[in-house]
């Protein structure tokens, strides 16, 4: 016998689900209370859970399961504690936990007196594992077990008028039972309640264990709607993540039709968890479907649920994770970098948000694309090209790209991890404005034209070379030329001018130009680069060579 095998396919034909979209939204039910809160470590307190259902109301979750009160003090005293003190809004409806056992009911009920409305949520295993070797109950004992649960739930509703109650039944391991005795049972359950002529019973659809691929829990999803004899039923879909697979399972089970989803902030649960809602919500978000939730406060969510759980996400966690908008590789990041600055254009293009490694907006999710970019030693041009234009408004003109990168590299592999943006920018100044121990500092530099030619400027400059001071003057055909001619006077090698540019940081009246200069060392073909600051672009541009003419001499 083989320990694993080809799990049985569910024997439908003619299936539709793989041709059909979600254009809708499923209703939702957050289920953090009962099924994430009873695989924490250190369950929450009740001043914690107050905190937390205030989170999913403000999130937009209109259906909250709150917890199980037959089973602890705890979630009896929080059901209290929101009735009493009138905390659940007039839109929200509450849901509880009863297992199939009428003396459990009493209780269960008893918790929910005075509540205006309330989803009462019953459960029994219906698999042949659960059912026989764990229960020892057969499929007349289970439906008989139905049959009186649901008669408790009436008479104990019937003794609190003032209140509504609405039913909510789960075949425990649906996706590991026979799928005929799962109809059945759900019929079953809803004849037994008999719902009014506008009313509908949920029909909880669970993968308890998540022990079939997520084709499979979609075939079944289908098959089992065809064959459900009462029209009154909301589907309703409960996917566990044992293998990894909770979201694409609900995701296509809400293709073959479902139309409610349970599941948990994170997908907190136990074992593998359950199908995490911020993963399902934004993904159908991105395919188009208006979900209902908000999730663009997402970094403070993440922390605030982090805190409370004591169970942070991980790096990679598809949205939240610290990592998931970055990029570290140097392609990635000159793709990212490119694009963000057309992102604009690029919309209109496809027609829908369209960046390369980014499938959805950071923004919309509370992020900002200066986060996205992280460097370290495998970090490419772009990349850093974008964090200096973010982080000071500099665009970096492609000839020092390529040498600013190197530098930013070597930095990398010096420290050996990542590099921070303020390191960054430590690194741009050390190289290209204040390059250290400078050999050639500026004093003063004046400009103007000359008197007898009017296309020829004049240009007189004070510096300091080797610690003594020079004053020079030159003609050129413009205030840079002159300038250049001037510094030649000193005995520096000889250097050519070639490339310059300038631009301006800021968008006031008080902008500053801000001028990028290389000179190539005439002797061997070498490359410094200089970058100056200054109100008037002429002296922000003699700035720059001086700084260029630093790096050269330095050498």
């Amino acid at each position: 016998m083989k320990k694993y095998s080809p799990i049985p396919e569910i024997g439908i034909e003619n299936r539709t689900w793989p041709d059909k979209q979600i254009t809708q939204t499923p209703k939702w039910c957050a289920v953090d209370l009962r099924d994430g809160n009873q695989a924490l470590p250190d369950p929450l307190t009740l001043e914690q859970k107050q905190i937390y259902f205030d989170i999913l109301v403000k999130i937009g979750f209109k259906e909250i399961e709150i917890g199980f009160p037959s089973a602890s003090k705890d979630d009896y005293d929080f059901c209290r504690h929101l009735i009493d003190n009138k905390l659940i809004p007039d839109d929200v409806m509450i849901s509880v936990l009863v297992p199939a056992r009428p003396d459990l009911v009493v209780k269960t009920m008893h918790a929910l007196r005075d509540v205006p409305k309330a989803t009462v949520h019953f459960y029994v295993a219906t698999s042949d594992l659960h059912r026989e070797h764990v229960l020892g109950k057969t499929h007349e004992d289970v439906m008989n077990m139905c049959t009186a649960t649901v008669k408790a739930i009436k008479e104990e509703a019937s003794k609190l008028s003032d209140s509504r109650f609405y039913l909510e039944f789960s075949p425990e391991e649906f996706t590991d039972t026979n799928l005929d005795f799962a109809l059945e049972v759900c019929d079953h359950v809803i004849e037994q309640w008999q719902p009014a002529a506008d009313e509908k019973v949920i029909l909880n659809l669970p993968a308890t264990v998540e022990r079939r691929p997520p084709t499979h829990y979609a075939d079944m999803i289908e098959l089992f709607q065809r064959k459900l004899k009462s029209e009154q039923a909301i589907i309703s879909l409960h996917a566990h993540n044992d293998m990894g697979c909770a979201v694409a399972s609900t995701q296509l089970a809400l293709q073959a039709g479902a139309h409610r989803v349970e599941g948990t902030l994170f997908g907190q649960g136990e074992r593998s968890g359950n199908v995490d809602l911020i993963t399902l919500v934004l993904n159908l978000q991105y395919l188009g479907v208006d979900t209902g939730l908000d999730f663009s406060d997402l970094v403070n969510i993440t922390k605030t649920i982090s805190e409370l759980t004591n169970m942070p996400p991980h790096e990679r966690h598809p949205y939240v994770g610290s990592l998931v908008f970055s990029a570290f590789s140097g392609s990635h990041q000159d793709a990212i970098h490119k694009s963000t600055l057309r992102k604009d254009e690029l919309m209109e293009v496809f027609g829908r948000w369209k960046i390369p490694y980014l499938h959805i907006d950071p923004a919309d999710v509370g992020r900002e694309f200066e986060n996205l970019i992280r460097i370290n030693s495998q970090s490419g041009k772009g990349g850093i090209a974008h964090i200096i234009e973010k982080e000071h408004n500099i665009k970096l003109p492609r000839f020092v790209q390529v040498d600013f990168a190197k530098r930013v590299q070597a930095y990398a592999e010096k420290v050996s991890r990542e590099v921070s943006t303020q390191e960054v920018w430590s690194v741009f100044e050390d190289a290209y404005l204040k390059p250290q121990n400078p050999k050639l500092i500026l004093n003063n530099y004046w400009p103007y034209p000359d008197e007898t030619q009017s296309e020829i400027v004049n240009a007189k400059i004070e510096v300091v070379f080797n610690g003594e001071t020079f004053t020079h003057e030159a003609t050129g055909n413009g205030p840079i030329s002159a300038f250049v001619a001037a510094l030649k006077k000193l005995n520096i090698p000889d250097f050519a001018l070639e490339h310059f540019g300038e631009d301006s940081v800021g968008e006031s009246a008080q902008a500053e130009a801000l001028a990028s200069i290389s000179l190539k060392n005439v002797v061997d073909d070498s490359i410094h680069i200089g970058f100056g600051y200054h109100s008037n672009i002429n002296h922000a541009a003699a700035r720059a060579i001086v700084n260029a003419t630093n790096n050269l001499l330095a050498q």
